[in-house]
């Protein structure tokens, strides 16, 4: 009789008892991870560029984030924010003040970013006293029912839940690349006048309490918004008081050359919707706005029983506190151009590509659609078989993501980045 490997052992259990809801990406046990790497239970090694799905801005395991988890959790596990004020949850607000654009003064703690971006709407609702949300088409917020209401990124993940949140409402985000021919200024212009339309026909501006959007959508398709749109997008909601939501929960953290994507629009947010990289790897969420909207917030309008955990916290300033020294949001911006120059010149010939585009490390490398069901998922395949980790995201799932931590070394960049092109020429 064979015996089971290890992996095999929890490939079993995993089947028998994991609820088969979540969409399985592979089959691998995963054991451990270090920076861009991690093992499997039988002792095979990988190159990972999904990085938890942008969370490991610092790689996994970094050591000053270990240490400090490792002292946290020697004093103080968990408490609860609300029984008392703790210092790794009074330290990360204060830095989070520090950091964010503006006079983002102010922040409440939660576990994840579908619950931040729920939190966020709440506090759109509670401060300005009106029922509507506008969001945009393509958009993913998360999977929680109000995350869900304004999600657009597909049908799927509204199926089953009907009806949810109300007074929701959708615009078309400015995403020219399904347009070809077409200038981003006539896509600007487009989207603005179709938020106008909604307020002709659907909702008056004066019952709209959020405009909430990604600066780069992410889910959707790894495109920008043009920072045109985004200014105008403020003006439109200062002219209608109207608060306006960026929704930074793949992008925050230096993943798109800036330390935030709203300070390449140079806009200020009423409302900053933070997580993923926050704390590179523990549960943590976070709403930063004024102290003044806060203030807005009934006391007991929202809570959490786990947001602000004290070991959360602490990583999270260990991995900010590394961010900053090592440089890595000016790294981001260099390390990403460097990137996608050389995967326009390396895949110049290849037919089937639509676009190759990068805001720093949030890259993404876009396909014609036709070839989503088909090739997408066979050079996910092949660069699997070739020990390296991918994802794609998109509408369509026509775009493949690099989500490389911000302090990869060269050499597992320059190996990861051969495994790919090898992988896409293969399939073209």
């Amino acid at each position: 009789m064979k015996l089971q490997s290890k992996a095999e052992e929890i490939q079993k259990k995993a089947r028998k008892h994991l609820s088969p809801v979540l969409t399985r990406v592979t089959e691998l046990a995963v054991e451990k991870a270090k920076g861009a790497r991690f093992w499997t239970a039988d002792g095979e090694e990988y190159l990972d560029f999904v990085s938890g799905v942008a969370v490991n801005a610092v790689g996994h395991a970094h050591e000053r984030m270990v240490k400090a988890i490792q002292q946290q959790a020697e004093n103080l596990i968990h408490f609860g924010l609300n029984y008392g004020y703790y210092e790794s949850a009074a330290n990360l607000a204060e830095k989070l003040a520090e950091i964010t654009p503006g006079e983002l003064d102010t922040v409440f703690f939660s576990n994840s970013g579908g619950e931040a971006v729920d939190g966020a709407i709440k506090l759109a609702k509670a401060a300005s006293g009106r029922p509507g949300i506008i969001a945009f088409e393509g958009s993913f917020h998360g999977r929680t029912l109000g995350a869900t209401a304004i999600t657009a990124s597909s049908s799927k993940y509204r199926k089953y839940y009907e009806p949810i949140l109300g007074e929701v409402y959708h615009a078309p985000y400015p995403y020219p690349a399904g347009l070809k021919g077409v200038k981003e200024e006539e896509v600007t212009e487009y989207c603005l006048h179709q938020i106008h339309k909604l307020f002709d026909l659907r909702i008056d501006p004066s019952r709209v309490a959020a405009f909430i959007i990604e600066p780069v959508m992410g889910e959707g398709g790894y495109y920008p918004a043009p920072q045109a749109f985004l200014q105008e997008l403020r003006k439109l909601a200062d002219m209608h008081g109207i608060l306006l939501v960026f929704d930074e929960v793949q992008t925050g953290f230096g993943r798109t050359g800036k330390m935030f994507a709203a300070e390449h629009s140079g806009v200020v947010p009423d409302i900053l919707v933070l997580a993923k990289a926050l704390s590179g790897g523990l549960p943590l969420g976070a709403i930063v706005a004024k102290r003044e909207i806060h203030e807005k917030w009934p006391t007991g309008g929202h809570g959490s029983t786990f947001g602000g955990n004290p070991v959360s916290c602490a990583a999270a300033l260990a991995n900010i506190g590394v961010i900053e020294e090592q440089k890595l949001v000016e790294r981001s911006s260099l390390l990403g151009e460097r990137i996608v120059n050389r995967l326009r010149e390396n895949l110049k010939d290849l037919p089937g590509i639509r676009e190759i585009r990068g805001v720093g490390l949030m890259i993404g490398i876009e396909f014609e659609w036709d070839l989503a069901a088909t090739a997408v998922p066979s050079i996910k395949e092949k660069a699997l078989e070739h020990h390296l980790l991918i994802m794609n995201c998109g509408v369509y799932g026509q775009t493949i993501r690099l989500m490389l931590p911000l302090n990869i070394d060269e050499k597992d960049l320059t190996e990861g980045l051969d495994i790919l092109e090898n992988a896409i020429k293969d399939i073209l």
